[in-house]
């Protein structure tokens, strides 16, 4: 009777995780089956999408690399040694991630105009964009490698410590971080293959380029369909053997907790460089670009029209985004606590949203855009609302929300739910009074974590944004090429300060949280 209650419960759990993953796949299965049904006027393979392919290729490989000879170093010494400014220092790693990639690519470009950093680099064409979303990628592997860095146990590192010194524990450290870094790294490259902002601005040949021109300026959706499910294609290749291979190491190094993890040693030279590394990251990822911005608007201030805009554009976006993060951590949950107990579903899950995450964003957008076209009226509420780009962000940031609520589920001790079931409590009691609130700190950083993500998502919201409904990144996309330089210096601004802002609160939320349980 228990085995068979026992069998009855796993199943209930497979069933809810698979339709969960299903409704995440969903967004694309439109695009597939009209792009493969109906033909375009136009070939996809053209002389123009296989230099823009190749091209995309190589930027993939310079981000790849890039991020992980600069995250790699930079999570081990994050990790491993005490230093002042240490948490806002590895807090604000994270920064570059959360912004659109034009957003720095405007900073940039600012700088080139002033006449006294003349001896910065001109960034531009293709090495431009790899050096942009390269240092957007960084904090992948940063990130991978100082989680990674977290279950190493305190007896591991004191014991390589006391063997060879700060060689070996590097060398240790580097060892059980290093595949997830890598494989934190390419998924970065993989992501910089959709990335519009940068080639944009900086003119280079991309296949978000081409997929952009089929349908903004040749308005073929078939066309645009079938590269993106050409790009799609190669994406799938690329992501699956990489996780075949690697998924269980970046899983267990993700998301597993020790009882008694390394804790950050305090060594004067080793210090002195990790600070100064961290700093210096900051200094050339975040701090030139916010110069570059500020040059143009103390030049031509133009806050108050540039508050305007934030007003009129302020609704949207915390509709679009906040209504994202909400259905993306309900979602979230539901994987990570019926994932909770069975490693395997964990790893099916992971693969599946890992895969859609590295996918074009405007795969879903397109496909959800077809199915407007043809649906009757009454599908409007569904297909062509706000609630359109809620659900459709809150889908494509689901992988991100998934990793961060596991990890948190991971951290739960298994003895609550043991001591539920011996004391005869109802697991709907036991959710209620113990699970979730344990993870409300986790569950409110995720929100805001896919709140900042869904607001930098241009395509998806510009392709399927109703009539009246702007949200404000792409009303500064929009605007950029059009309107003043101050003014659209002003408005990276204010985005810029808002995201800080909710950075700075996401940090402080599981501190506030343990005060107010004590």
């Amino acid at each position: 009777m228990t085995l068979n209650g026992h069998n009855t419960r796993a199943i209930l759990r497979w069933w809810l995780v698979g339709c969960v993953l299903c409704l995440a796949i969903a967004p694309v299965l439109p695009l597939l089956s009209v792009a493969l049904v109906q033909e375009s006027a136009r070939p996809v393979w053209t002389a123009a999408f296989r230099g823009a392919m190749l091209s995309s290729s190589w930027l993939g490989v310079g981000v790849s690399s890039f991020a992980l000879l600069i995250g790699l170093p930079l999570g081990l010494l994050a990790a491993l040694y005490r230093f002042p400014g240490r948490r806002p220092l590895i807090l604000f790693q994270a920064l570059p991630l959360l912004l659109p990639s034009f957003l720095p690519c405007i900073g940039w470009s600012n700088l080139t105009t002033v006449r006294w950093l003349s001896w910065l680099p001109i960034l531009d064409g293709f090495s431009g964009c790899v050096f942009v979303l390269g240092l957007q990628a960084v904090p992948l592997p940063f990130f991978a490698a100082w989680a990674a860095c977290q279950n190493l146990t305190a007896s591991q590192v004191d014991a390589a410590r006391l063997h060879g010194g700060e060689r070996d524990v590097l060398a240790l450290s580097a060892r059980a971080s290093g595949p997830a870094a890598f494989l934190a790294a390419l998924l970065g490259g993989i992501l910089s293959l959709s990335s519009l902002g940068a080639p944009l601005i900086f003119g280079a040949r991309s296949v978000a380029m081409e997929i952009r021109t089929s349908f903004s300026a040749l308005f073929d959706f078939e066309l645009a369909g079938r590269q993106c499910l050409f790009l799609g294609g190669i994406v799938l290749l690329l992501t699956w053997p990489i996780l075949f291979i690697g998924l269980r190491t970046l899983a267990s190094a993700v998301l597993a907790r020790q009882t008694r993890p390394v804790v950050p040693y305090h060594h004067s030279l080793m210090g002195r460089l990790a600070f100064g590394a961290l700093f210096l990251s900051l200094v050339i990822g975040i701090g030139l670009p916010t110069l570059g911005l500020c040059l143009p608007a103390v030049r031509n201030p133009m806050l108050g029209r540039a508050f305007q805009k934030v007003w009129a554009t302020a609704g949207t976006t915390l509709v679009f985004t906040g209504g994202a993060g909400v259905v993306a951590v309900m979602l979230a949950t539901l994987v990570a606590l019926a994932a909770a107990a069975d490693s395997r579903m964990r790893l099916v899950a992971l693969a599946v949203l890992l895969s859609l995450l590295a996918m074009p964003p405007a795969m879903a957008a397109i496909g959800v855009s077809r199915v407007a076209t043809e649906a009757p009226p009454q599908l409007d509420w569904l297909t062509r609302s706000q609630l359109t780009i809620v659900l459709v962000l809150g889908l494509r940031f689901l992988p991100v929300a998934a990793v961060a609520m596991m990890r948190a589920v991971g951290s739960m001790s298994p003895s609550w739910i043991d001591a539920g079931r011996i004391h005869g409590v109802t697991p709907f009691r036991m959710l209620r009074r113990v699970i979730l609130p344990n993870l409300m700190p986790a569950i409110v950083v995720s929100v805001l974590l896919v709140m900042v993500l869904a607001a930098a998502d241009i395509t998806t919201t510009h392709l399927l944004q109703p009539p009246g409904s702007q949200s404000l990144p792409v009303a500064i996309f929009t605007v950029m090429a059009n309107s003043h330089e101050g003014l659209v210096a002003s408005l990276c601004l204010i985005y810029l300060v808002g995201v800080v802002g909710m950075l700075l609160i996401a940090s402080q939320i599981p501190r506030l949280w343990q005060r107010r349980a004590a």
